[in-house]
């Protein structure tokens, strides 16, 4: 039984919460890279609070406080140029690294500029998206997960928001037995069949391996702590088939989560392409899917009646705007949730008494390549093994 106590621990997410500072533990996706350029910042929100993003002239990304040093106008208004971006009130320029380089308004010969210095985040590209660290120095290593090193096939990068806590979309990552339920429709192979499964802990999270009657080899999955999973996916609307995937969920604030996609088509050519936008067999176009809370696109299928993509999002955001885990009965089937809750408990605690929580990866010899060997029974094969010099 979870009390109230323990689920605000787990699923609050700003300043100084004990969830929210060891969230702040892990690099986040953010933005689609290709989106930041040119002269227009990007406000974005992560764990409850408010950063402005840009890309200088010169192609380093920035990430910065979003008030003005100055007289705390807000910089989402300013401009980008070549050595960083402008203020729009008095025109004072902050380049990447928070340091003021102009104050046209003010005299020279005092240099007051050196003095002032704007709070800013580490931040870097990786395959397709724009990750994020506004946690304690020094950062630790975004870990080389194969999705993001992988150079081969057709990559599309995409997302939506669920309007609903973290933990929420963390937890029904870790529920492989849904899919024959919720997306019954869609998976009709899975549809109405009792899953055999099995879960371990892995040393990025869990994995989880199922099979059912009828349907050749396994199902194998990760849920990559703190809020991803690994994935491969035969969804019967698929335009291109089989398909490899890794979901990060960022949180947002306490109430709202951001899913990046990163949705790869392997080709067997050895080219890679990277298509900031949505899958073929999708509607909108994106990259970015609009979504309203209780508002789901009715399905070509005739199970529930519901957009395949968005069937998750309808059940999670059901729960609430925060899961009230007081009230719910936890069966057999919830095994890999269970060890979910432990880590996230473990990892809170470990960051309370000054450790590096699950996960986090500080020496460069250890962060090798993660090959997850996800594969969705004889249709979608693991990844390939991926050279160590592979590029994002």
């Amino acid at each position: 039984m979870v009390t109230k106590e323990e689920n605000e621990r787990m699923t609050l997410v700003a300043p100084g919460t004990p969830g929210g500072e060891m969230l702040r533990r892990y690099w986040w996706p953010i933005a689609f890279s290709a989106e930041i350029k040119g002269p227009r910042p990007k406000l974005v929100r992560l764990l409850g609070e408010d950063f402005v993003l840009f890309r200088d002239g010169a192609g380093a990304l920035g990430l910065i406080e979003p008030h003005c040093a100055h007289r705390r106008a807000h910089l989402k208004h300013g401009r980008v140029e070549q050595n960083g971006i402008r203020c729009c009130y008095h025109g004072w320029v902050f380049d990447t690294k928070g340091h003021c380089l102009e104050q046209p308004c003010e005299d020279p010969v005092r240099n007051s500029k050196d003095r002032i210095r704007m709070k800013v985040y580490p931040v870097q590209d990786a395959a397709g998206l724009v990750f994020a660290y506004i946690g304690p120095q020094p950062a630790p290593l975004l870990p080389r997960y194969d999705m993001l090193v992988h150079d081969e096939g057709i990559r599309y990068v995409w997302g939506f928001r669920d309007h609903c806590n973290w933990l929420q979309d963390a937890e029904q990552a870790c529920d492989p037995v849904h899919l024959g339920w919720l997306h019954a429709g869609p998976y009709p192979i899975y549809a109405n069949k009792k899953m055999k499964f099995e879960i371990n802990r892995r040393p990025w999270g869990i994995d989880y391996a199922f099979e059912v009657p009828g349907v050749p080899d396994q199902n194998v999955g990760n849920v990559v702590f703190p809020c991803h999973n690994r994935f491969a996916s035969g969804r019967a609307e698929q335009a291109l088939g089989t398909r490899q995937n890794m979901l990060f969920r960022t949180p947002v604030d306490d109430t709202t989560t951001d899913n990046f996609f990163i949705t790869l088509y392997i080709t067997g050519d050895a080219q890679k392409v990277t298509k900031t936008e949505t899958p073929p067999e999708q509607a909108h176009r994106g990259p970015w899917i609009p979504t309203e809370r209780g508002i789901y696109p009715p399905g070509d299928e005739a199970w529930w009646g519901v957009e395949s993509m968005m069937q998750d999002r309808m059940c999670l955001e059901s729960q609430g705007l925060i899961h009230d885990r007081t009230l719910e009965n936890l069966g057999g089937s919830d095994a890999g949730i269970a060890i979910w809750r432990t880590l996230v408990r473990d990892s809170i605690d470990a960051v309370a008494a000054g450790k590096d929580p699950f996960g986090v990866i500080r020496d460069p010899a250890r962060n090798k390549v993660v090959e997850f060997g996800t594969k969705m029974h004889t249709y979608a094969p693991p990844l390939r093994p991926l050279p160590e010099n592979a590029a994002a």
